[in-house]
This record gives structure tokens, sequence and C-alpha cells, in this order.
């Protein structure tokens, strides 16, 4: 029984699990990254129309009733600031990148075995003996039964399950450019440097 219960242990396919998963991760993680990165171009280059400021000014508007009493209402002009092209990204809209930060393999064997053995014996003995006035004879008997009956079951039950874990992780420094902006809308030109 002990050499059968090591024999299922070791034909469990671990060592190919461990192979397969981590084959899949390192393809996973690939897909991931090259889906970010061409996230990233395509934010790289949409451009949108920057709103930067709306000004609003509000001036006093007297208002005269029938009762009497002036009401001081408030005209409201509303006057948006000039246009410019911006992309996706630096408006900051960032693309986001996932790793794998775990996995586990979990592998169950159940082994469960059942032996049953039934012995019988039978023993017989028969004495029978006759006799006359003058001669007498006599004869013995016996006999032996023995019956044996072996049943045996053996059943293995496996399970496996993979689980892994990807979290979203920080884009890579290197990745988002310095944005280097130049406003001649005002004298003089005024550069501000954000990354």
């Amino acid at each position: 029984m002990g050499a059968d219960v090591g024999h299922e242990l070791l034909s469990a396919p671990v060592p190919q699990m461990v192979y397969d998963l981590s084959q899949a991760i390192a393809k996973g993680q690939l897909a991931l990254d090259t889906t970010s990165i061409n996230t990233l171009k395509i934010l790289a280059n949409t451009k949108f129309d920057y709103l930067p400021e709306i000004t609003e000014t509000l001036t006093p508007h007297p208002i005269t009733t029938k009762a009497g009493p002036t009401v001081t209402g408030t005209d409201v002009e509303v006057e948006p600031s000039r246009t410019f092209p911006m992309t996706l990204l630096q408006a900051g809209i960032l693309p986001t990148f996932y790793q794998f930060t775990e996995s586990l393999i979990e592998v169950k064997i159940s082994i469960s075995s059942h032996t049953e053995t039934k012995n019988e014996f039978e023993f017989g003995a028969e004495v029978k003996a006759e006799g006359g006035f003058l001669f007498g004879s006599a004869s013995f008997a016996s006999h032996v039964n023995y019956k044996t009956a072996s049943t045996y079951s053996y059943s293995v039950e496996g399970s496996s399950m993979i689980r892994v874990i990807m979290r979203p992780a920080p884009m890579p420094p290197r990745a988002m450019p310095k944005f280097i902006t130049v406003n001649t809308l005002v004298s003089p030109p005024q550069i501000t440097t954000s990354s």
C-alpha cells in the first residue's frame, strides 16, 4: 500500500504544472505590458481642444419692484479663454500597468484502500462401531474444509487549483515624458516644466 501511495504522489504532474504556470504568466505579463504601451501611444497622439479657464464677470444690476424697495440683482458675463490643442496624456490620462504579484499551485490527492479477508474452517469426525457376539469392527472418518476469500478496493481522487493575483503597478517613470510649456501669451514668455 505504501508503495502505491508513493507512486500516486510521484505521478502528480507538479513540475509540468509549475512550468506551464510560469510560461502562462510570462506570456500574460508581456501581453499586459504591450497593451499598456499601446494605450500610452494612443493617449500621446490623441488631441483635443483644451479650454484652460472660463472667466465669469459678476456685475450688480439693481431691480425696482412694485412694492418700492430696490433689490440688487446680478448680471453674469461668461468669457472663455483661448483654446489650444493638448494630448490626452498631457491632460493627465495615464495608462494602467498591471503585474502578477502572487501565484499558487495547490494539488490535493486523496487515496483510500479497503481490504477484507474472510476465512472459514470446518472440521468434522465420525466414528462407527459394529459388533457381534464374537467379532467386532470399528471405523473412523474425519474431514477438514478450509475456505478463504479476500476483497480489495482501492481508489484515488485528485484535484488541482491554480490561483494568480495581479495588481495595478505604477507606470514606469521613463515612460512618462516631461512636459515643457512655453506661454507666449504673456510678455516675457513663461516657461514651466512638469512631469
